[in-house]
């Protein structure tokens, strides 16, 4: 399996990607003009989308962020974060992230290229989701400080999805709204997150 997935993923991704269309259809506030947002002082950062077999299966690790007094938490996430004065590239900064707080080897990953870049105003992060895979099933170490929970997600269950679900999320200013979502057996991926796992769908689709 992963052999041709990971020659697949590494052709498309040299290829013209969906980038906004994708991104557009799981962002949750579409009434936003995302092209009128100066990137020019926008922080990097990075994540590791990451491929391994589990019982013979593909399966993509997102993690789960423990509750906390904080925009993001509780939220379902790719391990990744910003980008450090040390790090050499954007691709090392997603596979030392992934380290940190999974305990991925990092020279265990080979990355076959990325997805679009996407940009989060409300913290003013430009995000490069990097994608990548392991020949083994992981032994995952959690940094319990900013991991609560993996999530070994099926490929099949991302890409058997024709449409997007909905959930009602209550924002910091009291206002409930409907966002676009994965729910994958309960486990609701909205956001950032969910805006780059629907570009991955449209990929892995052949989109």
């Amino acid at each position: 399996m992963n052999n041709s997935l990971k020659t697949y993923l590494f052709q498309r991704l040299q290829q013209e990607l969906p980038g906004k269309l994708a991104q557009i259809e799981a962002i949750p506030y579409r009434k936003i003009d995302y092209g009128t947002f100066s990137m020019d002082n926008a922080k990097k950062s990075a994540v590791l989308i990451l491929f391994y077999l589990q019982e013979n299966e593909p399966h993509i690790v997102l993690i789960q962020r423990p509750v906390y007094n904080g925009a993001h938490s509780g939220q379902i996430a790719f391990p990744g974060g910003k980008v450090e004065e040390s790090d050499k590239d954007i691709v090392y900064t997603a596979l030392r992230e992934a380290n940190e707080e999974i305990g991925i080897v990092i020279d265990d990953v080979d990355v076959v290229g990325g997805l679009t870049d996407m940009y989060i105003p409300i913290s003013n992060f430009l995000v490069t989701p990097i994608v990548g895979f392991i020949n083994y099933l992981p032994n995952f170490i959690l940094e319990e400080r900013e991991v609560a929970e993996i999530i070994n997600l099926k490929v099949s269950d991302l890409t058997n999805i024709n449409e997007l679900d909905t959930t009602k999320v209550n924002f910091t200013n009291n206002r409930i709204v409907n966002v676009p979502c994965f729910d994958f057996n309960g486990k609701i991926v909205w956001g950032a997150t969910a805006v780059m796992l629907n570009e991955l769908r449209w990929v892995l689709n052949g989109r």
